[in-house]
Order: C-alpha cells, then sequence, then structure tokens
C-alpha cells in the first residue's frame, strides 16, 4: 500500500530554501478516529500571468479546542499536495484511524487528483476498511441560470462586522521569507446567542517572492484554534508516483464520456 505521507521535520538543501527532503513517518498525532475540522488551501493560486508552478508541499495543521467541561482536544496532522506540469494538482485528506486485522490504529488516507484538461476528478483511500477502487468523476455542463435582475429582492442591513487589522512584518517559514498580517473580529453580545464579546482571529502569512499561502491561522472560540503550515516546499516536476492508484486498485469511470468522432482512432 503506497502511501505520500511525509513527517513534519525536513532538512533544506540549498540556499533558496525551494527544495527539501522529508523522511516518512507517523503523520496524525494522537491516532484519532476521526478528523471533523480541515483547512485546505492552494498554494501559487495567485501567481503572475497565470502560470502556475509545479510543485511539491508538505503541509501541517493543528488543532486545539477546550470543551465547556475542561476537557480539551487536540490533533496534528501532515499530508502531502503537488501540482505538475500539466497542471494536475494533488491533495491529501487524513479520514482518521481505523484498527487493522492486527487490532493496531492505521491511518485512512483519501487522495483526490483533478486533471482541468479533462475536467475529471479522481480520487482513492487507503487504510483499514477501504476498498481498494479508484473513482473518476467527470465535471457535468453548467446549468444555466436563471436571470434575476428582474426578480424583487427584500431589502436588508448588511452585517458590518467590529474589524481591526494588524501588518505582522516578516518571518521565515519553510525556509522563505513570508509577510503576515492579522484580522481580529470583535462579534457583540447577542449576536450568536453570546452572553459576552467574542473575539475572532485570523492570521495569513504569504511568500514575498510568489504570494503563495505559508502559514494561516484561525482562534475561534466557538470552534477552536487551527493552524496550516507549509512545513517544506519543492519546486519542480513532483513525482508521477503521487498521481498514481495503488498497483492493485480497480479504476471506475463514473460517468464515462461518449467516443465522439473526434476521439475515435483512424
Amino acid at each position: 500500500m503506497r502511501s505520500a505521507i511525509r513527517v513534519v521535520n525536513f532538512v533544506l538543501l540549498v540556499s533558496t530554501g525551494l527544495t527539501v527532503s522529508a523522511l516518512p513517518a507517523q503523520s496524525l498525532s494522537p491516532c484519532i478516529r476521526q478528523v471533523r475540522v480541515s483547512m485546505d488551501r492552494e498554494l501559487f493560486s495567485l501567481t503572475r500571468g497565470n502560470v502556475r508552478a509545479a510543485y511539491t508541499a508538505t503541509v501541517k495543521q493543528t488543532f486545539e479546542q477546550t470543551l465547556t467541561d475542561g476537557n480539551s482536544v487536540h490533533w496534528t496532522v501532515e499530508t502531502v499536495q503537488a501540482r505538475d506540469e500539466a497542471g494536475r494538482t494533488m491533495h491529501q485528506r487524513i479520514e482518521g484511524c481505523e484498527a487493522d486485522s492486527g487490532g493496531q490504529p492505521q491511518l485512512r488516507i483519501q487522495t483526490m487528483i483533478f486533471d482541468p484538461a479533462a475536467k475529471a476528478t479522481t480520487y482513492w483511500t487507503v487504510g483499514p476498511g477501504t476498498m481498494a477502487l479508484a473513482n473518476i468523476s467527470h465535471m457535468q455542463e453548467p446549468t444555466p441560470q436563471p436571470d434575476l435582475k428582474d426578480v424583487p429582492r427584500t431589502p436588508s442591513t448588511p452585517y458590518r462586522p467590529q474589524v481591526t487589522r494588524e501588518d505582522l512584518g516578516t518571518r521565515t517559514i519553510a525556509g522563505m521569507e513570508a509577510t503576515g498580517n492579522r484580522m481580529t473580529e470583535i462579534i457583540p453580545a447577542g449576536q450568536e446567542g453570546n452572553d459576552a464579546p467574542l473575539k475572532v482571529v485570523h492570521e495569513t502569512w504569504f511568500s514575498r517572492d510568489n504570494h503563495t499561502p505559508l502559514l494561516a491561522i484561525d482562534d475561534d472560540p466557538r470552534t477552536g484554534h487551527h493552524t496550516w503550515e507549509v512545513e517544506s516546499l519543492s519546486v519542480g516536476p513532483p513525482d508521477a508516483a503521487l498521481f498514481t492508484p495503488p498497483a492493485n486498485y480497480k479504476v471506475w469511470d463514473q460517468n464515462p464520456r461518449p467516443q465522439t468522432t473526434a476521439d475515435a482512432k483512424p
């Protein structure tokens, strides 16, 4: 069973900080049954000339929450994401842990590949209790939307939160210089059924060179403290194995498109 999960500890190999090596290790601590909350961001989504680089990255997420009874929930997870030179993207999501046939906890990892040229998504899951099946799903043609310009709308007063913004300066993340900013929102008492005002903090850090996200922190007393951080980033063609289902997996096209005359072989 192939797994592309990598450890968070890494060694810089070149002075640019853009090529790293990672060692395999357990990637969920503690090994919980289900990961209910997950953040996801795409690297190099904002680029000059809409040219998106090929890359491989290791991303770490952490979650902490204190419950009303004083109990606490916390976990750490690392996954891999990548984009190849054809523009295909690969994202992993850890679904949690299940006991294997020997009673030992093992990760359940879902891998999702999106191919913009084929407008298709391929996904599969590995781990205890999973089927050796890779599914392919094609994007459907969009449904025409109604013309809403003449539809009357009930007027309302937009919610205007109390927000302050702060420049956090620069720091080094995954070997790259990053600039950060913090947005703090105060939710007034009674707005969400709360007895007292709530303070919600969103912090983001972007690479100065290519404006790709490197670190995001969401701190909300209603949902907990969640971080998303790039631990390693390698710019260049990724390993082709990251885009390939395990060898023993059957590939099933859920809605194959009919072959056209142009597709037919001479």
